[in-house]
């Protein structure tokens, strides 16, 4: 098939399917249009039934009124709500008025609800209708009227109070004749019907087409009847609140005037559908033909390259084939010149190469050099500077950028680690830091470069400037972290890093650190390996969504003999396989756990292990802290006096029964045999707060947490007993210390908030309020402090 062929047939089926959418579309829109209309005239029908029954409303409240306003009626009435006889006496006056103003129903009701007496039915009386909602609301003493199905079928009715001593109850019957006056418009034809059961209808058509077929009245159909199309529209009723349930209106709409005007719309359609269709297809013709020819004398050139002529091509042409004349034309020449100069080109090409290359080399040896020089710069701020007897340090690291630079082989990357000692409140502790900034080669060589800096300074400031040891471990923790973090931020969340930094305490070998999305830290113990920590409370340093304020500070009492291991990512982002086109990295954390075990906490062999497995793809670097890693072996005499044991014993006892003056003389004289238990310290300070006796507690609890500083809890006693002795600024130390540690304390927050309102401190008060506000609404304390706190912000602004 010819290239014209292939394009008139694309272009005919293409313009089929237009025209089979088009026809789909158009024939779903006009069904669309022609129901709106009908299903409007049907919601008009609807609103004319009710306006009707308003208007029978109306007129029977004012027939109402003028029975009961008439003297004669009204005395009648109220003989007869007390004789019967009175009523049977006078039936004859009363089926006159019902007469006079259409009335099919005409009842009195006694205060009980009950029905006194019945003029269109006087033997049928004493049946009970309290429970009807009109009747209800007219011993109520207000007005009612609702739509009813009765003795006498679908009917109006309208109940009122009678002279506060029983109810008035008339109606009226809406029959066919009624509805039929509903619709003005002979084509427009109503029945109401309940559940399927016909109650009224106001058209003989219908009536006809129910007694023939009436599964054609089913909503939204349109179908022929006696030679005429109908639509049927069903609308429930809507209208008293007191009406029948599940009325509703069946319509049936002549459309034998909407079927003509169809037909016309359709007529056209297809008409200017023929027309549009001839039209394009010839001019499409007539385009293909030029656009086949221009083709023909392309490819006429393509097969006899040699004798072919440019002014043969269509190379004058606007479209895109005269383009390809025009590039064919030069396509031609350039082939005549390469032939005729190809050494030349050849030997050209080869010099510009060459260029290139030393250009490339000279590039490479400048880069070399920036690498050279930015690892000099990094190599004093990483390695081991710490020196303990306790606490035993190892680093291994890996770059993995390798470069050479004048015969000196180096290497380059964004892993940091470096340790250092320092001495905080006059305990000796041992700093350690290891970090993985983000980016390749040189980007994450400047974040390590940055965070060495700013870190060196930290720790060097600590050593030299008193008023920097004068802090506890969890503060100093939190300003080197927040000091970090503003620097990185300054790079406007080009520059992050993650990071684990720490301390570790040379005399109890408590571990605190903070975890920056930094893989998880390993505890040795035994020969098995398990994770420190199984979440990140921080993001990276440096992440301009974070403000610094969110520090958490983790504390882990370590046992001798502890090992902790810390890496970065490129532990776990092992490559295990590769070939062509799939390469698998390492996805699973808890393999590194194996790696320690396998390689008994020692740093090479856990290298060794992990290499046995696969590649290196990042930068890896390894931070080992041991704990009295020489002592372990050594086996210490636990064994306590027995005068220990007995007071004791008592004083536990004493607890029990809640005799406190004596638990505490039972443990002090257990404390004298044993000065450091620590059991003993702990709980004589706690019953020392119970007792009030603050300053001893105080003694005893300095004590505990000299030997015991893991013991987070106790945090908070200390820091009560101090602010009871309004010692505010240890109390707030201590609370801060603990809100640093367990930051959703509810009891901490509660005491801190007091505390730094006993110090003036009311901004961070107020900070503290709206933090535990948002975590327990409604809370009484916190609502008693925060009138506390706005009687003392209104009293210092006056």
């Amino acid at each position: 098939m010819s290239i014209r062929y292939k394009f008139l047939l694309i272009l005919s089926v293409s313009q089929i399917i237009l025209v089979l959418a088009l026809t789909t579309s158009f024939a779903y829109l006009l069904q669309a249009v022609k129901n709106i209309p009908q299903t409007q005239r049907a919601e008009d029908l609807s609103r004319n039934f009710q306006r009707e029954l308003d208007f029978k409303e109306e007129k029977l409240r004012l027939l109402l009124e003028e029975i009961t306003i008439n003297p004669t009626t009204k005395g009648i009435l109220e003989r007869g709500l007390n004789n019967r006889n009175v009523f049977l006496s006078e039936l004859g006056y009363f089926q006159k008025i019902m007469d006079r103003y259409g009335l099919s129903l005409f009842e009195i009701g006694d205060a009980n609800g009950k029905v006194h007496f019945r003029f269109h039915r006087p033997k049928d009386f004493g049946d009970d209708k309290k429970n009807q909602p009109i009747i209800q609301k007219a011993l109520q003493g207000q007005w009612a009227a609702s739509l009813e199905d009765g003795h006498s079928g679908l009917g109006f009715r309208l109940a009122a109070p009678l002279m506060g001593k029983g109810t008035i109850l008339i109606g009226q019957v809406v029959d066919d004749k009624f509805t039929k006056t509903i619709s003005k418009d002979n084509r427009i034809h109503l029945a109401i019907l309940q559940e399927g059961k016909i109650k009224t209808i106001g058209s003989d058509i219908i009536r006809s087409v129910l007694k023939e077929d009436p599964r054609l009245l089913e909503n939204n159909q349109r179908f022929h009847f006696k030679d005429k199309p109908y639509y049927v529209v069903k609308i429930p009723y809507t209208g008293k609140e007191n009406t029948l349930q599940n009325l509703e209106f069946n319509v049936m709409i002549d459309e034998n005037e909407v079927e003509s005007k169809t037909f016309r719309i359709w007529s056209f359609f297809t008409i200017a559908s023929f027309l549009l269709f001839g039209i394009i297809f010839v001019t499409s013709f007539l385009f293909s033909q030029d656009m086949v020819e221009a083709i023909k004398l392309l490819t006429n050139a393509m097969n006899d390259i040699e004798n072919w002529e440019p002014e043969t091509l269509p190379t004058k042409r606007k479209d895109e084939i005269g383009q390809m004349g025009r590039v064919f034309v030069e396509m031609k020449e350039e082939l005549h010149v390469h032939q005729n100069n190809l050494e030349e080109l050849v030997e050209q090409r080869t010099h510009e190469l060459n260029e290139t290359l030393e250009e490339v080399q000279k590039l490479k040896e400048k880069q070399d050099g920036d690498y050279f020089l930015t690892s000099l710069l990094i190599k004093p701020l990483r390695g081991a500077f710490a020196k303990s007897e306790t606490v035993s340090v190892s680093i291994l690291e890996r770059q993995k950028k390798e470069f050479s630079f004048r015969n000196r082989k180096s290497e380059i990357g964004g892993d940091l680690t470096a340790t250092d000692t320092i001495q905080l409140l006059g305990k000796k502790y041992t700093v350690f830091l290891n970090a993985d900034a983000m980016g390749k080669s040189i980007q994450g060589a400047g974040g390590a470069l940055v965070m060495g800096t700013v870190f060196k300074s930290i720790v060097t400031r600590t050593q030299k400037l008193k008023y920097m040891q004068d802090r506890h471990p969890e503060r100093w923790l939190k300003e080197c972290f927040q000091e970090v973090h503003h620097v990185f931020i300054s790079f406007d969340g080009h520059m992050l890093l993650s990071a684990v930094m720490g301390l570790v305490d040379e005399e109890t070998g408590t571990l605190y650190f903070i975890n920056a999305e930094h893989p998880w830290l390993v505890l040795y113990r035994d020969g098995i390996a398990g994770f420190l920590d199984q979440e990140h409370s921080l993001r990276k340093i440096g992440f301009t969504e974070m403000s610094g304020e969110e520090v958490s500070i983790q504390v882990f009492p370590l046992k001798p003999g502890d090992v902790v291991i810390i890496g970065s990512d490129g532990r776990d982002d092992i490559l295990i396989s590769e070939d062509e086109e799939v390469r698998v990295i390492n996805d699973d954390e808890t393999l590194f756990l194996k790696r320690v075990e396998e390689g008994d906490g020692d740093l090479y062999q856990i290298e060794e292990a992990i290499l046995s497995t696969g590649e290196l793809t990042d930068d890896f670097s390894l931070l080992r802290i041991a704990f009295l890693e020489e002592r372990t072996s050594r086996v210490e005499n636990t064994t306590k006096h027995k005068e220990y044991y007995v007071k004791l014993n008592e004083g536990i006892q004493s607890y029990r029964d809640g005799n406190w003056e004596n638990a505490i003389i039972s443990l002090e004289l257990a404390l004298e045999s044993e000065s450091q238990d620590p059991y003993c310290l702990r709980e004589l300070s706690k019953l020392y707060i119970k007792s009030e006796r603050y300053e001893e507690a105080i003694v005893h609890a300095e004590k505990y947490l000299k030997t015991n500083p893991q013991d987070t809890d106790f945090l908070f006693y200390i820091s009560f007993a101090y602010k009871q002795k309004r010692n505010y600024e240890q109390a707030c130390d201590f609370s801060e210390r603990l809100r640093l540690r367990d930051p959703k304390n509810f009891k901490n927050l509660l005491l801190l908030t007091e505390i730094l309102m006993h110090m003036k401190n009311t901004e961070k008060a107020g900070v503290l309020l709206e933090t535990m506000e948002e975590h327990s609404p409604g809370n009484a304390k916190v609502a008693k402090l925060r009138n506390f706190w706005k009687k003392m912000v209104g009293a210092l602004t006056s």
